[in-house]
């Protein structure tokens, strides 16, 4: 095997890597919410109240808790998808795709900056 198909196998294992992120990330996101709304389902509490991020996890309610926990995992999959993809495109030294993924992070950052993390 020559250098250039093993760096082609390279770049395939971590594209199917980036793959893997976005199914696993949308496949916890949807256990979490799933179990979150068996546990309210179960407990005849179908009021809903919004969940402050600071206090995930400090209430009474382990199903809203865990269906809060499960839209910040499907909101983190995104910006995971483009870090992972930052890290394939470094590596294949394509430098344009970098600098849009570099640039679509620190967009990123500053939202969170503006809106209070």
């Amino acid at each position: 095997m020559d250098a250039d198909s093993r760096n082609q196998e390279k770049i395939r294992l971590a594209r199917r890597t980036v793959q893997l992120v976005l199914r696993l990330g949308l496949a916890l996101a949807v256990v979490l919410m799933m179990a979150g709304l068996a546990i309210r389902l179960a407990s005849g509490d179908l009021t809903a109240q919004g969940v402050p991020l600071f206090r995930l996890f400090g209430n009474q309610r382990p199903g809203e808790d865990l269906m809060a926990l499960g839209l910040l995992v499907l909101a983190a999959v995104p910006p995971l998808r483009v870090v992972s993809l930052l890290i394939l495109w470094c590596r294949e030294r394509d430098t344009r795709f970098v600098l849009v993924a570099i640039t679509v992070v620190a967009v990123l950052l500053l939202a969170v900056a503006a809106g209070g993390g």
